[in-house]
């Protein structure tokens, strides 16, 4: 009995499977690690073909606006240029073999790309973009019959990542921040929790004064979160500069001072109603006094997140975005006319809107292709509460849930032709994995 294969258009008969569709680039640009990005090229014919090659290109590119004008007359609004191309040849013929190449059935390549630490992870501001991209063409001789193409978007994420000093070390390394300002009126001790943060979390500051003198009071505290945004265009000699300022919003506060304290007869309690905190972050008179027990509370903010216009921190040159928090504190003293001010400006890094939930720390490809679980949500799961989940979240874990499900069938697959002994030619079949090799 004759079997029936399918029509395929060239688009839909070759495709690019990934077994992991998002790279993560681990540590600063600086950082000398690598990162592997690896799948196959997959190619269904129904009739055989010729070809002369089989190529995937790994390739990056950058677009930038310039409104103001480039060039010598000033009227270039835009370039675009490649920052990154990888180039590999899966398989070649030559001469009369190219006429017989592929026969009908199933094609398959694996590739694999090792990227470094070096190049610039997926940026998508307004004004400028980095992106990349898989491209594989299937190349065929002669002018009549048109080469086979197919492109397929990847997503390349930066994340934390220990350096082998902190690793070292006796102690667990920390991304909080602790700075202390001595005034004559008021000893201040502000605590950062957490330097390195994902936009659209919660993001807590403890607050801690203790007053030297009498009649001190608390009456303002702003906090700014301060996104710095520099363009650069070395070919033509550009730089764009600006700066744009996000108020981040009060969450939760918690009273961190000792609960004895508040029932000792000789300490005045410090407990402040949440309507005065809230005051002392949005006015500028608020006058909180200051008494013998010292002024200690935690206040969670939620930063903003992508939908308000928030990016996150890079490290490339050429669309250069930084961050800084700035708090400002006013005191006031009896009997001073000049209020006493404490001004901080604290950089700190943003990581990309994606990656919340503490995905800094990362599985190993084999710890996460072994557990499904981790991404597969239940129905009845109610959504997450601590962060916002934006629009860019959810289709990242859509997209992270289905490459790996996609991989782990790809995987299976290959593992039970290899067992039965009825795989391909060997150009067409990817290495076994390490339990097989183990047991050789």
């Amino acid at each position: 009995m004759p079997v029936t294969v399918p029509f395929l258009t060239g688009n839909r008969q070759l495709s690019i499977e990934l077994a992991e569709p998002i790279v993560y680039l681990r540590g600063n640009p600086g950082n000398p690690s690598t990162s592997v990005l690896r799948g196959e090229v997959v190619l269904v014919l129904s009739r055989p073909s010729s070809a002369t090659s089989v190529i995937i290109k790994f390739i990056g590119r950058c677009y930038t606006l310039w409104p103001e004008g480039i060039g010598n007359r000033g009227t270039k609004t835009y370039h675009e240029k490649t920052i990154h191309e990888q180039n590999v040849i899966l398989q070649s013929w030559s001469g009369e073999a190219a006429d017989k190449a592929l026969p009908a059935g199933l094609h398959r390549w694996p590739f694999e790309f090792l990227l470094t630490s070096h190049i610039p992870e997926t940026i998508e501001d307004d004004m400028a973009k980095t992106y990349y991209y898989l491209s594989a063409t299937v190349q065929r001789p002669g002018m009549v019959e048109t080469n086979l193409r197919r492109r397929r978007e990847i997503l390349v994420l930066r994340t934390l990542e220990w350096t082998e000093h902190a690793l070292s070390a006796n102690s667990l390394p920390t991304t909080s921040i602790n700075v202390e300002r001595k005034r004559p009126c008021c000893d201040t001790t502000i605590c950062i929790e957490k330097s390195i943060v994902s936009s659209g979390t919660q993001f807590p500051i403890s607050f801690m004064f203790a007053p030297n003198v009498k009649h001190v009071a608390l009456e303002a505290i702003s906090i700014v979160l301060t996104e710095q945004r520099v363009y650069r265009l070395p070919e033509y000699n550009a730089r764009r500069s600006e700066v744009f300022n996000f108020k981040v919003k009060l969450n939760s506060v918690t009273n961190m001072a000792d609960p004895s304290m508040a029932t000792s007869s000789f300490v005045p309690s410090s407990d402040v109603p949440i309507a005065q905190l809230r005051r002392v972050l949005n006015a500028k008179n608020a006058h909180i006094p200051l008494l013998a027990n010292p002024f200690q509370y935690r206040f969670v903010f939620n930063l903003p997140n992508c939908s308000d216009g928030l990016n996150h921190s890079t490290g490339f040159g050429e669309v250069d975005l930084r961050h800084y928090l700035k708090i400002h504190i006013e005191l006031s003293v009896a009997d001073h006319p000049d209020r006493e001010v404490i001004h901080l400006e604290i950089p700190i890094t943003i990581l990309d809107c994606r990656l919340k939930e503490d995905h800094a720390t990362l599985p190993t490809y084999e710890e996460s292709l072994s557990d499904l679980a981790v991404d597969l949500e239940d129905a009845t799961t109610p959504p997450p509460t601590s962060f916002f989940a934006c629009p860019c979240y959810l289709e990242y874990k859509k997209k992270r849930k289905c490459g790996r499900q996609e991989w782990v069938a790809i995987r299976q697959r290959n593992v039970a032709d290899y067992s039965t002994g009825q795989h391909p030619e060997d150009h067409l079949f990817p290495p076994p994995p390490y339990e097989e090799q183990k047991q050789i």
